[in-house]
């Protein structure tokens, strides 16, 4: 009783926080000047996500291999074994031997195809000049980003277990602040007026005068 109550109490902390954060990612977005070629890419692919994922329906089946994937890698990278995965058309399920909040709520805070995209498009470049497929990448990756964003959402909208090893209210501030700001990480390799350092800076900012606005409020 006592931990739920620390873990309702940290997430509703953790609200000024992500609040400064909105601010500096809304900061971030009306930033740039220009849109070029990279930035046009990224956009076709998360429009082009968006409009299959209307006409044609959710594509569950990658949904549910990359999120169960997510889990397990997250509980390798936590030190702990994997001894069951499975992963069908609507549902899938990982063993562990092992349960923490990060592994929980990897896949919703991480999105895995984006990653893979990346390491595939880094690795290939090692060996091959890969510069020509620069618009190709960023197409997929907008793609593959507006499928985690998409799926995130449509998943939250449901009673996840997961949730409830941080707690509901922890959980999802979480998952809202690392969303975010992988959105602005992977903008900021892509658009030049982008910063992802000034995004930290500011949401760290802004979330500090949140609590001292609402601290003096309390306690004065």
């Amino acid at each position: 009783m006592i931990v739920r109550i620390l873990r309702t109490l940290f997430g509703l902390m953790l609200i000024p926080l992500c609040a400064g954060y909105s601010f500096a990612f809304y900061e971030q977005l009306v930033a740039p000047r220009r849109v070029g070629q990279p930035e046009v890419a990224l956009l076709l692919g998360i429009t082009s996500y968006l409009a299959l994922h209307v006409l044609f329906g959710a594509p569950s089946r990658a949904y549910v291999f990359g999120h169960e994937l997510t889990h397990a890698t997250a509980a390798w990278i936590s030190g702990g074994q994997v001894k069951g995965f499975k992963a069908g058309a609507n549902k899938g399920s990982v063993v562990t031997n092992k349960v923490t909040g990060f592994i929980a709520l990897a896949p919703y805070m991480i999105p895995v195809y984006s990653i893979l995209a990346a390491l595939a498009y880094g690795i290939s470049g090692l060996f091959w000049d890969v510069r020509a497929y620069l618009s190709w990448f960023l197409f997929g990756l907008g793609a593959s980003l507006a499928f985690h964003l998409v799926f995130t959402v449509e998943a939250l909208k449901q009673k996840q277990s997961d949730l409830d090893v941080l707690g509901p209210i922890l959980s999802v501030g979480l998952i809202y602040w690392a969303n975010v700001t992988c959105v602005i990480g992977i903008l900021s390799l892509v658009v030049s007026e982008v910063h992802f350092g000034a995004y930290m800076t500011t949401g760290w900012q802004a979330g500090l005068d949140l609590y001292r606005g609402l601290f003096t409020q309390i306690f004065r």
